[in-house]
């Protein structure tokens, strides 16, 4: 193993209310009427270009990443960052491992974030949203990322929460392994990932 690619939300922070309140005014901006609760819950993480027909939008991709981005940012607040992830990302580079970012979030609303929660020094190669064709469940993330970092998607694991990240892993040839999720190996924190990491 070489290098560790980790998801951000749901693993790294949590921003789900930011989200659901920057999707709800989204809502409200291009079709009308907010997004509700029970729209958004099941699709959550599944990224721009899928928010348009799930939600029926009258927009385009670019134009909801740009509406994302100033919605979000006022909603930064909600933020919860998972006390462990400083700790693991700086255990996994002690370990002698790589580590990147791969996130369905665009690379200005990342950098936000990862500012926001104090890992940005931890995380210099982010594969986002905006640097690819197809975000997650699409394997273009990881490949982008495996492909900056110089690492076989055999030398990989994955660390995710949801099904898009299980499935790009897979597309991606990645062992996944899941936070809360089934997968290669099944992690209850992100701290038991350093049981399974060599060195």
């Amino acid at each position: 193993m070489k290098a560790v690619l980790f998801d951000m939300d749901g693993v790294l922070v949590k921003s789900e209310e930011s989200w659901f309140r920057a999707v709800r005014d989204a809502g409200t901006r291009f079709r009308g009427r907010p997004v509700t609760r029970e729209e958004f819950d099941p699709t959550f993480g599944q990224g721009t270009a899928a928010d348009i027909p799930c939600f029926g939008l009258h927009c385009t991709v670019a134009e909801l990443d740009a509406f994302y981005v100033d919605s979000f940012t006022s909603h930064l607040d909600a933020i919860w960052v998972n006390p462990d992830a400083l700790p693991v990302l700086q255990a996994v580079a002690a370990k002698g491992l790589e580590r990147a970012l791969v996130t369905n979030t665009v690379g200005l609303l990342t950098s936000r974030i990862l500012d926001r929660a104090g890992l940005a020094a931890e995380l210099s190669v982010r594969a986002t949203a905006d640097r690819v064709p197809h975000a997650k469940p699409a394997p273009d993330l990881l490949w982008l990322a495996l492909g900056e970092l110089g690492v076989a998607p055999a030398d990989a694991v994955m660390v995710g929460d949801s099904r898009f990240d299980r499935q790009a892993a897979a597309a991606a040839g990645v062992r996944f392994f899941g936070l809360g999720l089934d997968g290669a190996v099944r992690l209850e924190s992100l701290r038991e990932l350093l049981d399974h990491l060599p060195g």
